[in-house]
């Protein structure tokens, strides 16, 4: 009985060090080495946008939060918001943050953070041609291609759904009318407003968790992240930084 417990005991011994060794182990496992390509659409501010030739918003503060952290390097990698998932699953980027959300489609091929931002759907139209949220039926509506904004565009009954490869093109189609309304983030949609007065949100959509996304294979560095998060929401950063850039 005595030589039961004991074995007992051992075992449990050597399962508690193991699970210190996997919890410390996070760091150790992360390539500080390497340099880590970032993917994003540097044109939904203030999340992430080009001042000067260089990436600045709300994106950018938290990936440098993140990266002093867990001690990484890395480099931003700009592109067209359909692409960066494929991007990401060729390796091609390691992480992708750009105002992204998870779906179920999404999640088959690639792996996503704890959320640290949580935004509603604006729908913005130009003042010259009123909506209201009783009249959506029908209507000519303009979202960045492969967004859940598109998703949601095409739920619409009657919705005549126009895909742009970029979100200045979503923009100017509302400006000039050739769109009755495109669905924008809610901070994007108040950038917008502000800067073209011609322009009002008439209405909002459900919220979305934003999140990180990564490589199916890269469950260290998925991990890593999710620790910094975490304490970056526990210490009050990210409040800091949503103040900062009013979201």
């Amino acid at each position: 009985m005595k030589k039961g417990i004991k074995l007992l005991i051992a075992g449990m011994l050597i399962l508690a060090i193991g699970g210190c060794k996997s919890e410390n182990s996070l760091e150790q496992k992360l390539d500080t080495n390497k340099i880590y390509k970032i993917g994003t659409t540097a044109e939904y501010p203030p999340f992430e946008t080009l001042e000067n030739g260089k990436i600045v918003g709300y994106d950018v503060d938290v990936i440098d939060e993140v990266a002093k952290k867990i001690g990484i390097k890395y480099e931003w990698k700009d592109m067209n918001f359909d692409g960066l998932i494929s991007a990401l699953q060729s390796q091609k980027i390691d992480v992708v943050i750009a105002g992204i959300s998870s779906t179920p489609e999404r999640e088959k091929v690639v792996i996503f953070s704890t959320p640290y931002h949580n935004a509603k759907i604006a729908y913005l139209m130009n003042k010259n041609n009123p909506l209201t949220m009783d009249n959506l039926e029908g209507k000519k509506y303009g979202v960045d291609l492969g967004t859940t904004n598109e998703t949601t565009a095409r739920k619409i009954k009657g919705a005549n759904v126009i895909a742009f490869s970029s979100t200045g093109g979503t923009l100017l189609a509302l400006k000039s009318q050739k769109v009755d309304c495109i669905l924008i983030d809610e901070s994007v949609a108040n950038m917008y407003v502000k800067n073209n007065p011609e322009l009002e949100i008439f209405g909002y959509g459900d919220g979305e968790g934003k999140v990180i996304a990564f490589n199916k294979k890269d469950t260290i560095l998925k991990e890593n992240f999710d620790k910094a998060l975490l304490e970056l929401e526990k210490d009050g950063t990210l409040k800091k930084l949503q103040d900062k850039y009013d979201i």
